[in-house]
């Protein structure tokens, strides 16, 4: 076998071991008793879960990137529909590659009232990235 070929095995497992604790992960609610969501966009993490604190608020979002790493992203006030907000975040790309964000997200309220789509502008590291994400 080529190293092409076992690049594109390993490529592939690693995918399917995403998805699989991906959809774990959703099946789960927190010690609280309160309700995850989903995360899917071209933004970090592209597919993941959403955290509320206590007071309802999203907290933060954590899953898996189209670098093939994991993410995590903290809002520092909660995300607030049609505000800005702050975030800062972390993660890796090709599950060991480190990288820092931090930016706004501004989220708009679609269909029903739990339904956000996200924008945001930030930097990872000091590259700018522009992102957009929807929260069901």
């Amino acid at each position: 076998m080529n190293t092409c070929s076992r690049r594109a095995i390993t490529g592939l497992l690693a995918l399917a071991i995403a998805i699989s604790i991906v959809a774990t992960l959703t099946a789960q609610t927190n010690a609280n008793g309160s309700r995850f969501e989903d995360t899917i966009g071209f933004s970090l993490p592209t597919i993941g879960t959403i955290h509320y604190d206590n007071e309802g608020h999203i907290s933060k979002a954590t899953g898996f990137n189209l670098g093939l790493g994991i993410s995590r992203r903290f809002y520092r006030d909660g995300l607030i529909p049609e505000e800005f907000n702050r975030y800062w975040g972390w993660g890796t790309v090709l599950l060991l590659l480190p990288y820092v964000e931090f930016g706004v997200s501004y989220p708009f309220v679609v269909g029903e009232k739990e339904n956000l789509l996200v924008l945001d502008l930030g930097f990872v590291y000091i590259l700018p990235r522009i992102g957009i994400s929807l929260i069901f």
